[in-house]
Formats: C-alpha cells, sequence, structure tokens
C-alpha cells in the first residue's frame, strides 16, 4: 500500500509535462510565423537622366530645355554602374542648376547597405530605401575668379541611399550670378531620389 500511494502522485507530475510537451512541438517557430518582405530587385536605366522630369531644374532656370550628359561605365568596374548627369542653365542670370546622378547595383556578398557610413554633417531621411542621408550646404557667397569685382553664388546638396543591393547618390548644385532662384535644395533631392528609385525598380 505505501508503494502505491508513493506512484501515483509521480504519475500525476509527469502525465502534465508530457501534454505540454506535446503543445509545445505543435507550435511553429517564432522564425517561421515572421515572413520577411522581398526586397524589391532593381535594373540600370541606360537613359536614365533622360526620363528623369526636368521642371524642378527647368523652373528654377525658366529655360524650358535641359541637357544630360552620360559618363561611360569602366569596363574593369566590378559592380554594374551608372553616372549621368541633367542641367539647366540661366545664360541671362549666369546661373546652372544640375543634379548628377551615380547608381551601382552590387553583387549579394557585398550588400550597398553596409557601405553607407555617415560623414558627419548628414542626417538620416525617413520613409526612403533601407536608409538615407543628406546634406544640404548653406549658400555661398564668393569672388567670382573670372571676373574681378564680380560675386558669385553657390548651393549644394547631396543625398545618398542604399536598398537592399542598389547604392544611389543624387547630388545637386547650383551656381552662378547673384540673382539666384530660392532653392528647396532638400525637397528638391529628397523628390529626384524617389522618382529614381521608381524608374529603376520598374
Amino acid at each position: 500500500m505505501l508503494t502505491l500511494t508513493a506512484r501515483w502522485p509521480l504519475a500525476g507530475m509527469v502525465l502534465p509535462l508530457v501534454l505540454a510537451g506535446c503543445a509545445a512541438g505543435s507550435r511553429p517557430a517564432a522564425s517561421e510565423d515572421a515572413r520577411a518582405t522581398p526586397t524589391r530587385e532593381y535594373r540600370l536605366v541606360d537613359d536614365l537622366c533622360d526620363q528623369l522630369d526636368p521642371t524642378p531644374l527647368t523652373t528654377l532656370s525658366g529655360i524650358p530645355t535641359t541637357q544630360t550628359k552620360y559618363k561611360p561605365v569602366r569596363p574593369e568596374s566590378r559592380h554594374r554602374s551608372l553616372s549621368c548627369g541633367l542641367s539647366a542653365v540661366d545664360r541671362e542670370n549666369a546661373w546652372v542648376y544640375s543634379l548628377q546622378v551615380t547608381v551601382s547595383l552590387d553583387d549579394a556578398a557585398n550588400p550597398a547597405e553596409g557601405k553607407l557610413t555617415s560623414r558627419g554633417a548628414e542626417r538620416t531621411v525617413t520613409d526612403l530605401g533601407d536608409r538615407a542621408l543628406i546634406h544640404v550646404a548653406e549658400t555661398l557667397t564668393l569672388d567670382n575668379p573670372v571676373r574681378e569685382g564680380q560675386k558669385i553664388q553657390s548651393q549644394t546638396g547631396t543625398i545618398r541611399v542604399v536598398e537592399g543591393r542598389l547604392g544611389l547618390q543624387l547630388s545637386y548644385s547650383g551656381h552662378g550670378g547673384t540673382a539666384p532662384a530660392v532653392v528647396d535644395a532638400e525637397a528638391l533631392l529628397t523628390g529626384y531620389a524617389r522618382q529614381t528609385l521608381e524608374l529603376l525598380g520598374g
């Protein structure tokens, strides 16, 4: 009788443990529940700068036309890349407004994200790629190196964006005479960055 009484409490402990183990084994692992969002696939667009909307630049110059220029891809480059420029010229006020675009598609083993480090003066832009950093410099007034006694003004800004294997850099510059248009360089750069991502992912 003593032996029988001692076994029943043990059996009562084992049964709940067995049931708990079965229940735990039936639950899906947390990693199975979390489904990663697929990374958008990007491609190089040969005529990228010709497809960009020139309006933000032509509005500044008052001239309804722009010029585009492409930089040849170096054959020894390890990664697929593209560089091009878009510019509008206001000859009357001696101003040039330009946008330089550089795109690179790294291989999967070397994602672009790992190469985007802050340069100190930059700040983060939210809701743009996996990560984006921007820097807009103050407008400078300088002596004209060509014409003595004349002043020129210069505006610059750069935004760098990464998304998956894609690395994107856009640089804006406006420089020339003493009657510059009022430019929201940050809005111009972020707008062109979003437009470029759409074209590359189309």
